[in-house]
C-alpha cells in the first residue's frame, strides 16, 4: 500500500506563509505600507490572494488596515518586545524544568544532539550570508520547539504561540541586514554554548539548573535584540515616501543600515 503524500500548499497559502515570515524577520519596516500590486507581481501571483492574504494576517494584528493607507505593518513599541520575551522567557524556563523533571526519550535526546551538531557546523563556517541566519533561526525554533513539546505541557506551548504575534519576540528571529550578519553570529555563538548546558542540564534531570539556564538565554537574546533595534531603520514618513523601505522580495534581507556610533567617553 503506497503512503499518502502530503497535500501541497495552495497559491494562497505559500503567499501567506511568506509574508508572514517576512513581517516577522523584521523584513518590513513599522508602519510600512504594503502595495498589493507591487506584492503580486514579486511574487509571480495575481493580486487576489495577496489581498486575501494581507486581510488574514490584519487578522493576526501582524497588518493594520487604513482606508487612506491600505495595509501597513503594524508597529510595536520596544517595550512591546521586551514584555513579550520576558513572558515567553518565564514560560519557556517553566517547560526546561519540567522537561528535566521528566527526562528526555531516546530519540528526542538524539534529536537535540543533531540539531546542537548542525548549529556548530553552521558556525563553524568561514564567512556567513544572510541566508545562514536564517538557516540558524529554523535550528534554534526547532530547539526550542523540541524542548516545549518535551514538557509535557500542550498549555505551555499555546502561551508562548500567542506571544510569538509580536514580531522579534519569538526565538531566533533576529532582524538582519546585510552589514549585521558577523554581529548575529557572535551572538549564536553565545546560544550555542546556552544551548549545550540546557542539553546537559535536562539529561541530567536538573530541573532548577534548566529553569535558571532557560531564563539566562533568553534575557542574553532580548539584550541582543534590543541592540540590533538600535540601529534598525527607523517609520519616518519622510523615509517611507523616499521608498527607503521597499524591497524587492519578501524574502530577500532589508536595505543594508549604518551603524551609529555611540560618542566616545568625554565627548
Amino acid at each position: 500500500m503506497s503512503a499518502v503524500r502530503p497535500a501541497a500548499p495552495t497559491q494562497l497559502e505559500t503567499v501567506l506563509t511568506r509574508l508572514r515570515e517576512a513581517i516577522m524577520r523584521g523584513r518590513f519596516a513599522p508602519n510600512a505600507r504594503l502595495e498589493e500590486k507591487q506584492l503580486a507581481e514579486m511574487m509571480g501571483v495575481s493580486r487576489t490572494p495577496v489581498r486575501i492574504a494581507m486581510q488574514s494576517l490584519a487578522q493576526e494584528r501582524l497588518l493594520v488596515y487604513n482606508p487612506h493607507r491600505g495595509f501597513q505593518v503594524r508597529s510595536f513599541s520596544r517595550q512591546d518586545v521586551i514584555d513579550a520575551i520576558d513572558v515567553r522567557g518565564r514560560l519557556e524556563a517553566f517547560s526546561a524544568e519540567l522537561a528535566a523533571s521528566r527526562g528526555l526519550a531516546g530519540d528526542v535526546a538524539e534529536t537535540v544532539q543533531a540539531n546542537l551538531v548542525a548549529t556548530r557546523t553552521l558556525l563553524d563556517q568561514p564567512a556567513h550570508a544572510t541566508a545562514d541566519v536564517d538557516r540558524w533561526a529554523q535550528l534554534n525554533a526547532d530547539f526550542h520547539r523540541v524542548l516545549l513539546e518535551a514538557c509535557g505541557n500542550p498549555l505551555v506551548g499555546t502561551l508562548i504561540g500567542q506571544i510569538q504575534s509580536i514580531p522579534m519576540a519569538s526565538a531566533g528571529l533576529i532582524p538582519t541586514t546585510t552589514d549585521n550578519v558577523d554581529a548575529v553570529f557572535a551572538y549564536v555563538g553565545e546560544a550555542l554554548a546556552m544551548h549545550t548546558l540546557l542539553f546537559d542540564a535536562i539529561l541530567r534531570r536538573q530541573p532548577a539548573r534548566a529553569h535558571s539556564l532557560m531564563l539566562e538565554h533568553v534575557y542574553q537574546g532580548r539584550e541582543r535584540i534590543l541592540q540590533f533595534l538600535e540601529v534598525w531603520p527607523g517609520d519616518d514618513a519622510s523615509a517611507q515616501s523616499a521608498g527607503r523601505y521597499r524591497i524587492t522580495d519578501p524574502a530577500a534581507p532589508p536595505p543594508a543600515v549604518k551603524r551609529r556610533r555611540r560618542p566616545e567617553p568625554g565627548r
